[in-house]
């Protein structure tokens, strides 16, 4: 048997299974909720879409989600572009202290920085509370609630996807052509117009997208501080509380249509010109500040900075002191002790959903690795007919809401089926981690394929030459060479896992409640200090695990 024999029946043998995972836990809940959507008992109906489309409160979430998604990918893409300039563009004292304290808010999952921000913002929080008494106010001056209260969470994290695609996209930037147009007498501002803002603009399509697709599946700012501004992820979950699957099936077939309509409009403006040049001079420099005033104010803007960005990591540390029952009237906390920490690390129930998460997230992440590897050989390397199906496949998640992909899997699941031997897992402790599992599949296998594209055919034609069949060359040979892209991509679908909240709230049962959900109970329970306890071991684990992943494999700019 010939070694491309032997290479076509090992891929085969892992397609079989692969396609089972991809059909079974990506497809078939997908389509199981489209089906749910249109069936009733008399057979084929639209009358849970006319119920959606006829009932208020629907539409009003409806318009809502555009609402936030839209305000958020403006608001956002203000800020992270104005950074990018700020940092990239100038040669200041601290700037690079600056850029690394700007990436800060990757570390913060988004129920954590929500938790935070209610403690610094909120009816009674340690910012509005100051403010009210400082200016002898007799009502609190601002309130972290509704739309508003959203989009201020959303600013503070999700400005990155901007601040580093358009950091990237500026150092790309080719000087020489914005020389050759200020000779040809070129104001600032028509070259700013003219040259740079359209090199940007597959930058600016990116980040739009990913904050777009981030702010319309928000779930742990509209849940804890939206009120009554109505949004679908909310609506979603409420659906399924009151055991309402068919209207949860149209609401999360309308967020994804959202979405998706969002996805191909960006893509579509983005096709219209050819952001491509030509030229290979030196990348855009910087300017060296060396006007005292404009040093003293690009400090000054600096220090405000950084101040915004670490005042709730901060924050965050400081309460994680607070013992329980010592903070409840007085504005700032003044009893401080390691007693949350003591219990975290010496009571079982304590530390229970810790390890919950721990372990969900690392059956979720395992299996990721497995699927996406597999799954980014085939599409990269193989020639084979099916690898589109595989590739729509692995996706097809990303550009889902993880409400949608929630829904999707309660749905699917809810009964017994094939792909899951005959069992209900809804209810049961696997259905969470297999929804993690899910959410991160798209991660990993961009990721392998960034590695995989790295890999030249004939390493693996030189090793069969030498008499290696094709499971060593794929063991020896593919596998090392992909292995930084495959751990970049678990480790961090392993963080997002472990920080997830949208997901959680939609499965978990009391056999594995997640660090998230407890966060959000000791918050209720007035036990501050130990939601917050949680929290700062979030963000320990987050940033070693992106520190190893900067390490050992560079993921580059946020992308779809």
């Amino acid at each position: 048997m010939t070694s491309l024999w032997r290479k076509r029946i090992g891929i085969t043998l892992a397609l079989i299974p692969l396609l089972w995972i991809l059909i079974g836990f990506i497809l078939y809940p997908t389509l199981s909720t489209v089906k749910i959507s249109l069936i009733g008992e008399q057979g084929f109906t639209l009358g849970y879409f006319k119920e959606f489309f006829t009932y208020s409160k629907n539409m009003e979430a409806f318009y809502n989600t555009i609402l936030v998604g839209v305000a958020t990918v403006i608001i956002c893409g203000l800020i992270g572009t104005m950074l990018a300039f700020f940092v990239n563009a100038f040669e200041f004292p601290g700037k690079k202290m600056v850029n690394i304290l700007l990436l800060s808010p990757i570390m913060l999952p988004g129920v954590v920085i929500t938790l935070v921000f209610i403690q610094l913002y909120g009816e009674s929080g340690l910012v509005t509370k100051t403010i009210q008494f400082a200016l002898h106010m007799d009502s609190i001056p601002f309130q972290l609630k509704g739309f508003w209260g959203i989009m201020f969470i959303h600013a503070y994290t999700q400005y990155v996807f901007f601040y580093v695609n358009v950091s990237a996209a500026l150092k790309r930037i080719d000087h020489s052509l914005i020389e050759a147009a200020k000779n040809m007498g070129a104001s600032n501002w028509r070259v700013f117009r003219t040259i740079i803002l359209p090199l940007l603009t597959p930058a600016m399509v990116a980040s739009s997208i990913l904050t777009f697709m981030s702010g319309v599946g928000s779930f742990a700012a509209p849940m804890l501080v939206g009120g009554s501004f109505r949004v679908m992820s909310i609506q979603i979950l409420m659906a399924k509380v009151n055991n309402n699957l068919e209207l949860a099936a149209v609401q999360g077939i309308m967020l994804s249509l959202i979405s998706v309509a969002f996805l191909i409009f960006m893509r579509w403006y983005e096709s219209r010109k050819d952001y491509t040049i030509s030229t290979r001079g030196n990348v855009m420099g910087t300017i060296t500040v060396k006007n005292p005033v404009l040093k003293v104010l690009f400090i000054f803007i600096s220090v405000i900075v950084v101040l915004i960005i670490i005042l709730p990591i901060l924050t965050l540390i400081l309460l994680s002191f607070v013992k329980q029952g010592t903070w409840i009237a007085d504005i700032y906390p003044k009893t401080f002790s390691f007693d949350n920490y003591i219990d975290f690390f010496t009571e079982p129930k304590v530390m229970q959903p810790f390890i919950n998460s721990i372990n969900m997230s690392l059956l979720a992440t395992i299996l990721a690795i497995i699927v996406g590897s597999i799954s980014s050989y085939i599409i990269v390397k193989t020639k084979m007919k099916i690898k589109w199906l595989v590739e729509i496949l692995v996706l097809l998640p990303w550009a889902l809401p993880a409400s949608t992909v929630a829904i999707n899997m309660v749905i699917g699941f809810n009964t017994p089926n094939l792909f899951s031997f005959g069992q209900v897992l809804v209810g049961t402790y696997w259905i969470l981690p297999l929804a993690y599992f899910i959410g991160m599949l798209t991660l990993v296998v961009r990721s392998t394929n960034a590695s995989l594209l790295q890999l030249h055919d004939s390493l693996e034609e030189a090793s069969r030459s030498l008499g290696a069949n094709w499971f060593t060359t794929f063991r020896k040979i593919v596998i090392p060479i992909a292995m930084p892209g495959i751990l970049a991509g678990a480790l961090l679908g392993f963080v997002g896992a472990l920080g997830d909240y949208t997901t959680s709230a939609m499965m978990y049962t009391v056999h594995n409640v997640p660090i998230s959900i407890e966060m959000i109970n000791k918050t209720y329970n007035f036990n501050i200090g130990l939601s917050m306890t949680y929290g700062v071991v979030q963000v320990a684990i987050t940033f070693l695990i992106i520190l190893i992943s900067q390490k050992i494999g560079k993921i580059g700019d946020f992308k779809f």
